[in-house]
């Protein structure tokens, strides 16, 4: 806790200099001779030193007079949606990439927990959210919402705005680390062959494999997200953020050609799709799953989905891939707009360099010194 600071002009008042540079007000007053401190409030909320001195005399009064203490004016309880745009707002001012995260978790707790007074929400209620999420989402997202629920908590317990973080016994969910299936060379060599009399398919698949996009993001590239010099703007639609990517001068050719021979103008989709996303989702799952069954899946137990080829696989091949040539992980994980790099993780045990190479030329280099 900060350190009082007695005010200069009214006695029993004081006040403490919070991380964030508000104040938090405090008065004192004897009890059958005992000393209580009571909270006031914050200077964000509208509290002053005059304010303190008023409320330290009519209870003082009340006192002498042996009288009922009257009510002291509380602080009004901020929601979580309040406190949340509060702890986003001062980390934008360090954090450039807050953004991203802000957006994230608007987006799962404005529904659910979002209105509810900050000293009201229980760690029942956490637990519940948290089983709510993992029905739709990654163990390693789900413990990132709770994650930022729990900075959010403990930055409103230091500027005194709650009491408890009822965060602190919720426990995060195992992730599972197993191996992600990927397309082998051989196997990007068939369903290229497959797909070559349908060129729509084809560089669907094909801007799958060498962006990573995700499924609504290739279905959002348009021609003039194409530029010479080989990058290509993509939106990431689960993180809310804009992002390139890069391919060679080959497949820029390639497309540009396709976008001609289908009198694609420049504002207009590369790839079908509808503002009705569920229909562009199965539209896509219904040409491209039948390829990948029978290419891939015929010899799968259809309980073991991990081992299945999907669309979202063309994601995971794309960094496995960029993994076995020893593409740094940070590289990586800027490439795939991963939010966290215990996120790309997974794909460093792929890369075939255990160091060894780096370790001798290191030594090589200090030894020549």
């Amino acid at each position: 806790m900060s350190k009082r600071i007695k005010s200069k002009k009214y006695t029993g008042v004081y006040y403490r200099v919070l991380e964030n540079n508000d104040k938090a007000y405090d008065i004192t007053y004897k009890e059958h001779h005992k000393k209580i401190w009571l909270k006031i409030g914050l200077h964000s909320e509208g509290i002053r030193e005059a304010f303190c001195n008023q409320k330290r005399n009519e209870i003082t009064t009340k006192l002498r007079l042996g009288e009922d203490l009257p009510q002291v004016a509380k602080r009004n309880v901020l929601t979580l949606n309040e406190i949340a745009l509060k702890f986003y707002d001062e980390k934008e001012l360090h954090n450039k990439q807050n953004k991203k995260t802000r957006a994230r978790m608007e987006k799962h707790i404005q529904a659910t927990l979002g209105d509810v007074p900050m000293n009201k929400i229980t760690k029942e209620q956490i637990s519940t959210i948290q089983k709510e999420k993992i029905k739709i989402l990654a163990p390693a997202s789900v413990n990132f919402i709770i994650g930022q629920l729990n900075a959010i908590f403990n930055w409103a317990m230091q500027n005194e705005l709650v009491d408890k973080n009822p965060c602190i016994n919720v426990k995060n969910l195992k992730v599972d680390n197993v191996r992600v299936r990927y397309l082998e060379l051989k196997e990007i060599k068939q369903l290229k062959e497959k797909l070559k009399k349908d060129k729509v398919l084809f560089y669907f698949v094909m801007l799958g494999l060498t962006t990573g996009g995700r499924l609504q993001t290739l279905c959002n590239i348009k021609p003039k997200d194409l530029k010479q010099n080989g990058t290509i703007r993509l939106y990431d639609f689960k993180n809310e953020s804009e992002y390139y990517g890069f391919i060679d001068i080959s497949l820029y050719n390639e497309l540009k050609q396709f976008i001609v021979n289908l009198e694609i103008s420049n504002d207009e989709f590369l790839f079908q799709t509808t503002q009705n996303q569920n229909y562009t989702n199965q539209y896509y799952y219904r040409k491209l799953q039948p390829v990948f069954d029978e290419l891939f899946n015929s010899k799968i137990d259809n309980l073991i989905t991990k081992e299945k080829v999907v669309i979202h696989t063309l994601r995971h091949t794309f960094a496995s891939h960029l993994a076995i040539n020893e593409t740094p992980i940070l590289t990586i994980k800027k490439l795939m707009n991963h939010n966290d790099i215990s996120t790309t993780m997974k794909y460093a045990k792929l890369s075939k360099s255990s160091g060894e190479v780096h370790a001798n030329r290191l030594t090589q280099s200090l030894m020549s010194v």
